[in-house]
């Protein structure tokens, strides 16, 4: 029988965003949405330092990631939200996710929103076998990729390393709200 191999990522509390490049520039960026049509929020996006609005690959190439804001930014917004008498955050998530939904871009990168990117949705010629490879391409492109991420030989490791993140979840700087399982192999998979 086929040996497994897995991938383990945090699963970040944040919002599911799609990326497409262009001839190595940033074109367009959209929530999830229904899982058919998101919400056009490129003009956001673009002020998110850690998306990079050019990279090294002249082909179409669409990632999706999770934008978030760090736990202790995060704080930081509700002392002065609390400081100014303002109504304070209920969690990282929705912050980042009110403040992707700006109207106006301005407001959205006076805010510390980060990004993980988990996948390579799409790229002209793919030749990638594992997805593993596909985290390392992007991740040489100039993307900030899942950190953390493991590669498991068997379920037992899956377990371990997981058993490991959820005793060790408070040290993390971002908030998580799960971990996630992929079959590395991608014809397996």
């Amino acid at each position: 029988k086929d040996e497994v191999e897995y991938v383990v990522e945090f699963k970040i509390d944040g919002l599911s965003v799609g990326l497409t490049y262009n001839n190595g520039e940033f074109q367009y960026g959209a929530t999830r949405g229904n899982g058919v049509i998101g919400e056009d929020i490129t003009q956001n996006l673009m002020t998110i330092k850690s998306i990079p609005l050019k990279i090294n690959d002249s082909e179409e190439v669409i990632v999706r990631g999770e934008v978030y804001i760090s736990k202790d930014n995060f704080n930081k917004i509700n002392e002065k939200q609390e400081e100014q008498g303002l109504q304070i955050f209920a969690n990282p998530r929705n912050l980042a996710a009110g403040t992707l939904r700006q109207l106006d871009p301005k407001l959205t990168a006076k805010r510390p929103l980060d990004i993980f990117i988990f996948n390579l949705e799409y790229v002209q010629n793919n030749k990638f076998k594992s997805h593993s490879e596909s985290l390392e391409f992007l991740n040489k492109l100039g993307f900030s990729v899942s950190p953390n991420y493991k590669v498991c030989k068997s379920i037992d490791e899956v377990i371990e390393h997981i058993t490991y993140w959820t005793d060790n979840r408070d040290t993390l700087p971002f908030e998580i709200d799960g971990m996630v399982i992929k079959v590395n192999n991608l014809k397996q998979r």
